[in-house]
């Protein structure tokens, strides 16, 4: 009867600590994922509704740039550009860097590549050439 009941209860035991490691695991992986801008901007965007991203494309865009999307997004550009310029090379600690957009059409789910780290000088100056043009 005390074997069948040291048995039952290792077995519990190992189930428990298998679900333990499993959810160590996941933690560890999440905690990853949250602490790279990069890996968090693609597992926030992975999860958006159809509903989200409809919102988030009729958006005005003074407000589109006050959501949590376009913190991430924005946080995940500079860490790719490493805080610079793309065009002049400057860092954010001689002049404040601003994220462009070089195409709208995905506003809502951007692939990265549809956005640059610019100086305010070289925002500037990209947003009067593509006016100047139209």
């Amino acid at each position: 009867m005390y074997q069948i009941l040291i048995i039952l209860s290792l077995f519990i035991v190992f189930k428990l600590c298998d679900w333990i490691i499993d959810e160590v695991r996941e933690w560890k992986v999440k905690r990853d994922i949250l602490s790279d801008p990069i890996l968090r901007y693609e597992y926030y965007k992975g999860s958006y509704s159809y509903k989200k991203m409809k919102k988030l494309k009729r958006m005005s865009h003074n407000d589109y740039l006050n959501t949590q999307h376009w913190e991430l997004a924005r946080s995940a550009v500079l860490k790719r550009d490493e805080n610079r310029c793309a065009d002049c090379g400057i860092s954010n600690e001689k002049k404040p860097l601003e994220v462009h957009h070089i195409t709208y059409i995905r506003r809502g789910k951007e692939h990265l590549d549809d956005l640059m780290t610019l100086c305010q000088d070289c925002h500037q100056e990209r947003h009067f050439v593509s006016t100047a043009f139209e």
